[in-house]
């Protein structure tokens, strides 16, 4: 189904119905059973969330008969209590914009303090390019693996920038503000991003062992991961060349 928009959103952003359930005896497996098969039968989101006390599944659905839906569901699995709450579409249109507007805002503003730092244009714009790079394939990477934008990814993506922006900072003012060779301040700066970075992932790896990815912190941690990942290659080598090729001209 074409949607019009280059990603899937999460119910929060297109507007629905968010239904969540709570069961008499089912196991874990059970529910997921379960989740798989409205996945593939009514074609809506189906998430788990395991809790100390209980497992529930949430339902986020549009133009679906919720009554109907609910006693299939309580068909298969005898049905505790249920919850439905429902996103106005035009809440959501109003918030996907506000979210857009916010990115923009933030490159803008990237871009103005880089600018002052810097007061050279190429590597200022090595930077920027680096980190639109790192959200355009962040979001196609999220479209992939199925990861739908929501409150909580886009958080993750405006943490990405502010990491995206730091680690660019760091390889352009040890290769700018150092007359010693590009490889070695290269090098130097790569093994401490690299740490960095590992470092991060690791802790982000933690959390979403320990939360799951139907949480919150779980979907958020899930996009660091990706955009950690991507940053490496756009960091220490597109930035990279840009700065090389930026410093071999500068010298002629």
């Amino acid at each position: 189904m074409t949607t019009g928009f280059f990603i899937d959103k999460s119910i929060e952003l297109k507007g629905g119905n968010l239904i969540t359930i709570s069961f008499y005896n089912a196991s874990f497996d059970e529910i997921s059973d379960l989740k798989d098969r409205l996945q593939k039968e009514y074609k809506v989101a189906a998430y788990t969330t395991t809790s100390a006390i209980e497992t529930q599944l949430s339902v986020e659905c549009s133009g679906i008969d919720t009554n109907r839906l609910i006693k299939d569901i309580n068909k298969t699995l005898e049905i505790k209590n249920y919850e439905i709450s429902r996103i106005d579409p035009k809440l959501s249109a109003n918030i996907l914009n506000d979210i857009i507007y916010s990115i923009i805002f933030a490159f803008v503003a990237i871009a103005i303090i880089i600018f002052i730092l810097f007061r050279t244009l190429i590597p200022s714009f090595a930077m920027v390019l680096c980190a639109f790079s790192d959200i355009v394939i962040t979001l196609f990477l999220m479209n992939i693996f199925g990861i739908p934008l929501s409150i909580a990814t886009f958080t993750a993506l405006l943490m990405m920038l502010g990491y995206s922006v730091d680690s660019d900072i760091l390889l352009t003012t040890r290769v700018l503000k150092s007359h010693e060779n590009f490889d070695k301040q290269y090098k130097s700066a790569m093994k401490t991003g690299l740490t960095m970075s590992a470092t991060s992932i690791v802790g982000l790896i933690a959390i979403l062992l320990i939360t799951g990815y139907s949480s919150v912190f779980g979907q958020l941690a899930s996009v660091l991961i990706i955009s950690l990942l991507v940053d490496i290659p756009n960091t220490w080598i597109q930035n990279a060349t840009i700065l090389d090729i930026y410093l071999e001209k500068r010298k002629r």
